[in-house]
């Protein structure tokens, strides 16, 4: 026993016992105070339940039980103290995995919004450029877009004149194309109809024009993940070469140590956290003077939107001796042996089974789906690189610098509006400004001056498991046509090198764009909103 003036455990014998004061304390605390199963909640500090959940490496008692015998009866003064104490005694790497933490980032440019989306074991949400119009300027009559701090007054003076222009002509072209839509698909009578007429008239609109939006489009990011996941993208943002991502690092690492300051008291030390981010950025500018002094400057092979690299395995009949390890006492050696045995149809049958019936997308097959890979390489424009870029459950997710010499495409709603000449106006002012910042040596910031519709190269793994996912859920007819158009082309490549499981994805879509992409969606959540108001 800890504290032995603690009302809320008493020794019996060699034994703790909860008292009556515990068990009022635990109801405010845990959902169930003799249930198998709870949550915390209610006048839980979190700190407090991360720092108990780490002593059951030590003690066998309930955590309940830790918890009002070690933390509980302690105050807020405390509290750090003894957290550093688990912290020290049980290994922060560990133990940072059980305390999460809610961080926001305003004012970030859309290029911050990847870097803070890199990680893969965090939750992100963001201001979408398909649902909202970036045509409002701020109390300082500034339109929404990121500032690099480290220009010189002459590329500073040229970088605010190019993004106001083009910000203008957006502005414009995104008002007009909503009233083009709107006339091109009558507004409908039902109220029902016309809310959902409006919200999918305006992601159209959206759609349409956002290619001509900066990377330097401001937007607003909300993150939720462990002190870990949170040490880990602070690393990652200080060991970056643009000075807004070692700035974001660095305050999201003061403002994070306001809230959980024992998680992260090693993440700047120099023999931790210091380090680490030397070893990332060092490496980093090693490689890049690698590439500088034994590659050619540009890419000549732009040719191709999607290209499957590789994938594994060759015959995708050998992933069946996988599928079969779950539910069988043999060895892999074994089962491989066994399997060699049988006829394609008895595989095929194996294959069927394991699939089962899938009544919807999210009937996605067992966990041997994750043996198959598939390394990816697209060439497309940044507005949908972003969209898949936030994909958790991908392998070697990178991408090349950004800029404007791998042009762009005019989308065919934007020739039938008539906004042609404004649209490439836009993409004129941007190459402007990038060669004028190449030229000032800010190649690093240069990518700011690109757009969204400005095509790039990334690459990416999958496994057969997340590719079911990835390609239904973006093949869906909500969603945005330009990477509808990519993952379509991905279901094909995947269906010449593995048929099987190909066929399996039933839920991809093929059909033609919608003529309101969003109307089904939008139309179902009125529909559910209207059902929620009536309780």
């Amino acid at each position: 026993m800890k504290n032995e003036n603690n009302p809320y455990v008493k020794l019996v014998g060699e034994r703790l016992e909860i008292t009556t004061e515990g068990v009022k304390h635990l109801d405010e605390v845990v959902t169930s105070s003799d249930g198998p199963v709870y949550a915390f909640y209610g006048k839980a500090n979190p700190l407090m339940a991360a720092a108990a959940m780490a002593r059951l490496s030590r003690r066998g008692s309930d955590l309940r039980e830790i918890y009002l015998d070690e933390f509980a009866a302690s105050d807020e003064s405390s509290a750090e103290g003894l957290i550093q104490r688990v912290v020290t005694a049980f290994g922060d790497d560990s133990v940072q995995q059980l305390i999460g933490l809610h961080v926001v980032v305003e004012d970030a440019s859309n290029y911050l919004t990847k870097l803070l989306e890199w990680g893969r074991f965090a939750a992100y949400l963001e201001q979408s450029t398909r649902y909202i119009y970036y045509d409002e300027k701020n109390s300082k009559g500034e339109f929404k877009y990121y500032t690099p701090t480290n220009l010189d007054k002459k590329t500073l003076a040229a970088y605010k004149k190019t993004h106001d222009k083009i910000f203008t002509i957006y502005s414009k072209m995104v008002h007009d194309m909503t009233a083009f839509v709107r006339k091109k698909v009558p507004e409908p009578e039902n109220p029902r109809e016309k809310i959902a007429w409006r919200g999918a008239t305006k992601a159209q609109a959206c759609d349409a024009i956002r290619p001509v939006l900066p990377v330097s489009t401001k937007s607003t990011v909300g993150i939720f993940g462990s002190a870990q996941a949170i040490e880990s993208l602070i690393l990652h943002l200080l060991s970056e070469e643009l000075l807004e991502a070692r700035q974001t690092g660095q305050a999201l690492l003061e403002q994070a140590r306001r809230v959980i300051p024992a998680f992260l008291e090693r993440t700047d030390r120099p023999d931790r956290g210091g380090a680490t981010t030397a070893y990332r950025a060092t490496t980093k500018k090693a490689m890049d003077e690698l590439v500088k002094k034994y590659l050619p400057a540009k890419s000549a092979d732009f040719k191709n939107e999607v290209v499957l690299i590789d994938y594994w395995p060759k015959d995708e009949l050998d992933v069946v001796p996988h599928l079969l390890f779950n539910e069988s006492n043999l060895s892999t050696a074994e089962l491989e042996k066994t399997a060699k045995k049988l006829t394609v149809k008895q595989k095929q049958e194996i294959l069927n089974a394991y699939l089962g019936q899938r009544l919807n997308r999210r009937h996605r097959p067992g966990r041997s789906f994750e043996i198959p890979h598939y390394l990816w390489e697209v060439t497309a424009d940044y507005g949908t690189f972003r969209d898949l870029q936030r994909h958790r459950v991908v392998d070697a997710f990178e991408w090349q610098r950004l800029s404007t010499d791998y042009g762009y495409e005019v989308p065919e709603l934007v020739v039938q509006a008539g906004q042609t000449k404004a649209f490439k106006e836009c993409f004129k002012l941007s190459e402007q400004l990038y060669e004028l910042m190449i030229k000032a040596g800010y190649d690093a910031e240069a990518q700011y001056a690109t757009l969204f519709g400005h095509r790039m190269r990334y690459r990416f793994g999958l496994n057969a498991r997340a590719a079911f996912h990835f390609i239904e859920l973006r093949s869906s007819p909500q969603g945005h046509p330009g990477y509808r158009k990519i993952v379509n082309e991905m279901h094909e490549q995947l269906a010449k090198v593995h048929p099987r499981i190909a066929a399996a994805m039933a839920f991809v879509n093929k059909d033609e764009d919608p003529e309101l992409t969003r109307m089904a969606s939008e139309l179902a959540t009125q529909y559910k909103l209207e059902k929620l108001d009536s309780i």
